[in-house]
């Protein structure tokens, strides 16, 4: 294990965001000197981004790749470079082009309000001189973090359904509660504990930045395209249900069950995550 006690410069582009505070906080508290680069201190570029160690990019996801761009033109090739936001082959692809030092893709499988790594995901994929990065990782698994590491390619794929498709579901369900004007208090009166909890999910989405649950389900093609794959079985089913075809909506619940199987539900039996926890 490396020493990740060992005070270092470390500088975070986006420092003054949510997620760019949480890893100012974390790393600051152990000793590192954490500086923050916002869209008014790139005239201290040469500063900031040439003599760190570490250089974070923790921006909004449509920013990311140009932010990496220009940011690199300061690096020396000694500085380690990531980025934290939640796609990965875009981003990764972009730093091994920019920066001829160290480079690795993170993305923290949480959202900023955690008071710590402990319990939560991080998953990491690699870019190149993955060894300089070993303290940054010891450092977060010694917080309790679990890492997971996967290609960039995979990660995006993945994401599709981890993220995309699960906001959009649940952007559909607050939609359609606005517009049915539902009474959400009264609702919760005489609803099971299911319901409490799925309207809690959905108020989650509905408490963070509108513009960063947008660009979260706009950010590849990808995404956009499994999203309306998935408006279009919400209308297929939908139009079984208008028709009252009792049968064929069975057998589409009968093709659903067996494909959600115990051992692909086995994640439905590890422990609740605290709310603060629950990944955008």
């Amino acid at each position: 294990m490396t020493n990740f006690n060992r005070s270092r410069k470390i500088t975070i582009i986006g420092g003054r965001g949510r997620m760019g505070q949480f890893f100012t906080h974390q790393l600051s508290t152990a000793g590192h000197q954490v500086s923050s680069l916002g869209n008014q201190d790139w005239d201290r570029a040469s500063q900031l981004l040439g003599e760190a160690e570490l250089v974070i990019v923790s921006v909004p996801i449509e920013l990311t790749v140009a932010v990496i761009e220009r940011a690199a033109k300061y690096l020396s090739p000694t500085t380690a470079l990531a980025d934290i936001t939640s796609i990965k082959a875009q981003p990764v692809q972009a730093m091994l082009a920019s920066h001829a030092g160290a480079v690795m893709g993170l993305h923290p499988m949480f959202g900023p309000s955690v008071k710590s790594f402990a319990g939560q995901k991080v998953v990491i994929c690699s870019g190149r001189n993955d060894e300089i990065f070993q303290w940054l990782l010891d450092f977060i698994a010694d917080r309790g973090g679990e890492l997971i590491s996967c290609t960039p390619e995979e990660h995006d794929r993945i994401m599709v359904t981890i993220q995309a498709t699960r906001h959009f579901s649940r952007f559909c369900c607050g939609a359609f509660l606005s517009a049915e004007n539902t009474d959400i208090d009264r609702s919760l009166l005489m609803s099971t504990p299911s319901y409490r909890q799925e309207i809690e999910i959905v108020n989650r989405l509905f408490a963070q930045n509108p513009a960063l649950c947008v660009d979260i389900m706009l950010a590849t093609e990808e995404r956009c395209e499994a999203i309306a794959r998935l408006a279009q079985t919400y209308s297929r089913l939908a139009e079984l249900i208008l028709q009252k075809d009792r049968s064929a909506l069975i057998r589409e619940f009968e093709i659903a069950q067996s494909f959600l199987t115990q051992e692909n539900l086995a994640s439905t039996k590890q422990k609740e995550y605290a709310v603060a926890a629950t990944q955008l």
